[in-house]
């Protein structure tokens, strides 16, 4: 028996009608704030530094270290970082 997991691979997520070869597909490029640990962000004029992150409820919550709280992520100021989404 021949091993076929190689061309398996290849056209499992092809659908049908579709050629044999898959397309190289374009990647995706999004730009998003990206709030982690450690990160500077600016909130109400003043820059302070992310310590957690919560999504609650549908709303994502940011803790600020030197304030003590959550913020909403929608009142903090953060430049985005741009993200290459690819399927591997």
């Amino acid at each position: 028996m021949k091993n076929e997991s190689a061309h398996l691979q290849a056209t499992q997520d092809l659908h049908a009608g579709a050629d044999e070869t898959p397309a190289l597909a374009e990647p995706t490029i999004v730009s998003l704030p990206l709030y982690r640990a450690g990160t500077r962000v600016s909130y109400q004029d003043r820059d302070y530094t992310v310590g957690h992150v919560v999504i609650s409820r549908g709303d994502l919550q940011v803790y600020l270290q030197e304030l003590g709280s959550s913020v909403s992520s929608e009142k903090l100021h953060l430049a985005p970082t741009r993200l290459v989404l690819q399927r591997s």
